[in-house]
């Protein structure tokens, strides 16, 4: 239970520092690493229950693009300010290094079986943030309270 707690604040400290490195405004730090947390989190809890990597990667990542439009309509900002950020824990970096190293050490076996989990990964990713940019606007409350302020306003 404790290493849970303790990876999920890496997981915010790590997605804050990348959003300073990503340059993003002030503001948002504290959002960015609290999706970026979440999207951990998420992540964690179906690794210990499934052990399903890809599986897990992609629904954190679904979870991740849903409230990275969710700040996005509630703040007024462009969604990737938050999706890349709070992606950052889950992108594979770990396994593509392994990958790297095995392929150069000469260990083609080991290097074709973790490249090919990387790339599953790596897919996993793109489809998640592929389903939640397709997502109507509908979906998200911040857009209903959004369009309900601009209908207040025009009365």
């Amino acid at each position: 239970m404790i290493n849970l707690v303790l990876q999920v604040i890496a997981g915010f400290l790590g997605t804050i520092s990348f959003a300073i490195l990503f340059e993003v405004p002030r503001r948002y730090y504290l959002h960015c690493g609290v999706i970026g947390a979440c999207g951990w989190f998420i992540y964690l809890v179906i690794m210990h229950f499934l052990v399903a990597p890809v599986m897990a990667t992609f629904i954190a990542s679904v979870v991740l693009i849903y409230l990275s439009r969710e700040a996005s309509f509630a703040l007024k900002a462009p969604v990737t300010i938050f999706l890349i950020c709070g992606i950052f824990c889950l992108v594979p970096g770990m396994g593509i290094y392994n990958f790297t190293y095995s392929f150069f050490i000469g260990n083609s076996i080991e290097a074709a079986q973790i490249g090919v989990q990387v790339l599953k990964i790596a897919i996993a990713i793109a489809v998640g943030i592929t389903i939640g940019y397709e997502l109507s606007p509908r979906f998200f409350y911040s857009y209903h309270k959004m369009q309900k302020n601009k209908l207040i306003e025009k009365s």
